[in-house]
């Protein structure tokens, strides 16, 4: 089976990420919800972390240069320790399916400039066959339109429903879903079960 892994939100803890994030910025969590709302999410953009520190600059929360390198070294050394951010059991779940055979993708939307970081620095990574990036949509990515033409059975790992709702349309009815419990669920129609962690892969698979 061809199992596709989202990153952010189910192999990783990504909302506290985010929450340790905000303290190098000298923010706290709700203001950085606020600014991504502003400065990205209502301008259908990827967040981008050069554009936040050019906004805190631009607005005066950043106000010399030590300051802004301080962030800088700070948001790198966050990236780097990303491991730390693995949620509970993704590690072992990653094993059990690799030695069951199965073959595994990694596909993650968002702005290059921080998910290359943040993919390069998993150890995870070498589980899987391919990692795929997207900056817009995942179901018109070309690898999920090529693999629309495969015969394999396919599981969608994700912990967006409408994202991962997409995908299946796009891959035919060989596509399953396995949505794991997130804050990101949109209430678009899923019928299925939603699971608490991609580590219960492990008693269906």
């Amino acid at each position: 089976m061809i199992l596709i892994f989202d990153l952010d939100n189910t192999l990783l803890d990504t909302e506290r990420f985010k929450k340790d994030k905000s303290a190098i910025f000298g923010i706290t969590p709700k203001e950085n919800e606020l600014q991504g709302d502003l400065l990205f999410k209502k301008r259908g953009l990827n967040y981008n972390p050069e554009e936040h520190i050019k906004f805190l600059r631009d607005s005066g929360r950043i106000k010399t240069a030590r300051e802004e390198k301080k962030i800088t070294a700070g948001l790198k050394k966050l990236i780097k320790n990303i491991d730390d951010y693995l949620l509970v059991g993704v590690e072992e779940t990653l094993i059990y399916l690799k030695k069951k055979g199965h073959k595994l993708f990694l596909m993650t939307l968002g702005d290059l400039s921080i998910q290359k970081p943040k993919v390069n620095n998993l150890r995870i990574k070498k589980y899987f066959e391919k990692i795929i990036y997207e900056e817009k949509d995942k179901s018109q990515n070309k690898f999920i339109k090529d693999l629309a033409n495969s015969s394999e059975d396919i599981l969608i790992v994700n912990d967006r429903d409408n994202q991962a709702l997409e995908m299946q349309k796009v891959l035919g009815k060989k596509a399953r879903i396995f949505l794991v419990k997130g804050p990101f669920l949109k209430n678009t129609g899923y019928k299925g079960k939603i699971y608490n962690s991609v580590a219960e892969l492990k008693s269906i698979l």
